[in-house]
């Protein structure tokens, strides 16, 4: 009796044991577990319309369209859901969900550290940066669709809109590092644009200013008066051509290219008081020499200050 008992507890054991391994293995290949290995995703974007550039602000508003493919047997669609905008937090509405496919229409602000070192000659780049909440690298990896683009209709007034890039970078976190895919657009000022409102009136003042340099010696107070009035004009300017960026920790294009403007007043001022001094202590013909001099000086000074507004 003890041993028909014991045999059958025996096989009570072997027969749970049995089917504890078979439904495993049916649970295991109905249920999605993406920490088993890397799965890859494919992400696009067709940006819709570029709504708005706030530069003091460093913000974008975008419209676009985001979408993923993916393989329902490595990944199911609630997993792909849970994603995330790195450099946002857009307003996000489901277009279609399948069993492999999803798509987002989204519409939002977006923040970038816009770069002025160049202004007003610049170019910004406006990025789309996302990431999964939860799956790291190791376990899942974005793809770029090669379908992705940017509306042939899209524009934004004063600048020139370039071609939509694309590319999957690596962000490493102290714990755990996460696939970024990244999509960019570039604005551009039109140059010529850029020279006829920044450059070429402070281009016109200048000049004005330097005619003083033409001038003979014994008008030196017109020549003062020209330097001044002409120098509180530049100055006025490159307040309204700053007034339109942030304040900046480092000197812009349009800074540099002030410096040497007001180098060049400052000689102008300079050369005026000196011939002032020559004059009135009855050095006419040393002072008509220094005017002359002063003059085939000048093309030298505006060419070595160009080349350091450049170069620097």
């Amino acid at each position: 009796m003890v041993k028909k008992i014991s045999v059958a507890l025996v096989l009570i054991l072997i027969l749970t044991a049995f089917s504890s391994i078979l439904f495993a293995d049916v649970n295991s290949q109905t249920e999605i577990n993406p920490s088993q290995g890397q799965v890859h995703v494919q992400t696009g974007v067709w940006i819709i319309n570029i709504q708005k550039i706030d530069l003091e602000a460093s913000t974008y508003r975008l419209d676009f369209y985001l979408w993923f493919r993916f393989d329902p047997a490595q990944i199911n669609a609630q997993e792909v859901s849970q994603f995330e905008f790195a450099n946002g937090q857009p307003g996000i509405k489901s277009i279609e969900t399948t069993d492999s496919y999803l798509e987002y229409r989204v519409t939002g602000d977006f923040l970038k550290s816009f770069d002025f070192s160049m202004y007003p000659f610049e170019s910004h780049d406006l990025t789309i940066e996302l990431e999964h909440t939860d799956l790291s690298s190791d376990s899942l990896v974005y793809d770029i669709d090669q379908t992705s683009g940017l509306e042939n209709t899209s524009s934004v007034a004063g600048w020139n809109l370039g071609n939509m890039q694309s590319q999957v970078l690596l962000h490493s976190y102290p714990d755990q590092s996460f696939s970024r895919p990244i999509f960019t657009v570039t604005l551009s000022r039109p140059t010529i644009s850029a020279v006829i409102k920044s450059v070429l009136p402070l281009a016109v003042i200048t000049a004005i200013s330097l005619l003083a340099f033409v001038m003979a010696a014994e008008d030196y107070a017109q020549k003062m008066a020209l330097g001044i009035t002409t120098l509180l004009s530049a100055t006025a300017f490159h307040l309204s051509l700053l007034s339109g960026i942030p304040p900046t920790g480092y000197l812009t294009f349009a800074d540099r290219m002030m410096i040497s403007v007001y180098i060049l007043f400052l000689l102008n001022i300079g050369s005026s008081v000196y011939l002032m001094i020559l004059l009135r202590a009855n050095k006419k013909d040393q002072a008509k020499k220094y005017n002359k001099k002063a003059l085939k000086l000048l093309p030298l000074a505006i060419i070595a200050l160009a080349i350091i507004t450049i170069l620097i």
